[in-house]
Order: structure tokens, then C-alpha cells, then sequence
């Protein structure tokens, strides 16, 4: 096996990580799923799906995707703390990305387990719990997102500088509708069609930092 360098397989990390889990999401959910139930709050219709041996197999590997997106984060808190410009800051919204990654992890694993043939559970609360756990988690994934596109702008010129500084407002819009989803799951009809748009905006910038990480490999 060829020796890598950090920054190289940290930019692959942020240059894979995001875009990947953004089309297993749309591969699961659209094609293959057809756009998932009319309700999303009638957990007792969504734990009914018929879920197909493949959408089974692709959930395995959102959450480990973005595992290298956080492996990315951490080369580039290096990278930035060499410039002196808010690294501890950096550090700080990982923390909230890291949490927001083990809520999806804990989010699928509950759904999966709503799936199993066993007797005296209940489904559809095994899928309400694992929704509460993944939208949890976006609130801590959407504050340290914040405070990551905050500290990238101020390390940054140019076009990476307003990317960033785009994101950190997109952040701010995905905390607020994952508020309004934690208080009343009736806003869930309206929000699952924003969460789309951020993770495409989200890949894309996820995908500049990584190219400009690679460039220094």
C-alpha cells in the first residue's frame, strides 16, 4: 500500500464524505424508495414500508462517509491552526459535528432494529425514537457547523471566505428547522423538503475545501 499524506486523505475525506451520504439519501429515499410515505410524522405508516434488501444495504453507509468528512475536519483543524486563525474554534464546532454524526448512527441502527422480527416490540415507536435521536443530533451537527464555517471564513480569502461565510447561513437555516422539528413533528412535511437543498450546498462547499486541502498535499 503507497504511502498517503495526511492532507491528501484528509481533502478525499471532505471531497467524498458529504457528497456520498447526499446520493445514498436521494438513491434510498427517491429511486429506489419512491419518495418515502406521504406522512413522515405516521410512524406506523413508515415502519409498515416495504423496504427492499438493497435500501438495507445502502443505509450501512451514510453514517460511515461521514466519517471521513469528521477525519477531513480534523486534518483541516492542522491546517488552520498553522495560520493562527480560530483553530480552537474549529475544534469546537467538530465536537458538535461529531455528535450530530453519532446521532445518525444511532438513528439507523433504531431503525433497523424496528425492522427485526421480535417479539413485544413496537415498530413504529422504535422509528419515532430513532427519528427524535437523528433530529437531536442535527441540532449539535447544525451548532458546530456553525461555528466550523465561521472559523473557515476567517481563514480564507476570496470566493472560499463568501463560501464560507454562504454556509455558515445555511448552517443557521438547518438549526432553525431542526428547532422547529424537536418541538412539534408537524412541521416535518414542510422541513423534509429544505434538508435536501442544505446537503447539496452543504457537499458542494464540502467539496471546495477538500480540492484546496489536496492542493497542499
Amino acid at each position: 500500500m503507497g504511502n498517503i499524506s495526511e492532507n491528501k486523505l484528509g481533502g478525499l475525506g471532505l471531497l467524498i464524505g458529504p457528497g456520498l451520504a447526499t446520493v445514498l439519501y436521494v438513491v434510498i429515499f427517491v429511486i429506489i424508495g419512491g419518495g418515502g410515505v406521504d406522512d413522515p410524522t405516521n410512524f406506523t405508516d413508515v415502519a409498515s414500508q416495504s423496504v427492499t434488501s438493497l435500501q438495507q444495504v445502502l443505509w450501512l453507509f451514510p453514517a460511515i462517509s461521514l466519517i471521513f468528512f469528521f477525519y477531513g475536519l480534523t486534518v483541516l483543524h492542522s491546517d488552520i491552526k498553522e495560520n493562527g486563525n480560530n483553530s480552537a474554534i474549529l475544534r469546537l464546532g467538530s465536537m458538535g459535528v461529531f455528535f450530530g454524526i453519532l446521532g445518525i448512527f444511532l438513528g439507523v441502527a433504531t431503525g433497523y432494529g424496528s425492522s427485526w422480527d421480535a417479539t413485544g416490540h413496537d415498530p413504529a415507536t422504535l422509528q419515532a425514537v430513532g427519528a427524535s435521536i437523528n433530529t437531536y443530533g442535527g441540532f449539535a451537527w447544525s451548532i458546530g457547523l456553525i461555528l466550523v464555517t465561521l472559523a473557515v471564513a476567517s481563514s480564507r480569502e476570496g470566493m472560499h471566505k463568501v463560501f464560507a461565510y454562504v454556509m455558515t447561513i445555511v448552517a443557521a437555516v438547518n438549526l432553525i428547522i431542526v428547532v422547529m422539528d424537536l418541538l412539534s413533528p408537524a412541521n416535518w412535511e414542510t422541513t423534509v423538503m429544505i434538508y435536501p437543498i442544505i446537503y447539496v450546498v452543504f457537499s458542494l462547499w464540502s467539496i471546495t475545501l477538500g480540492l484546496n486541502l489536496m492542493k497542499k498535499a
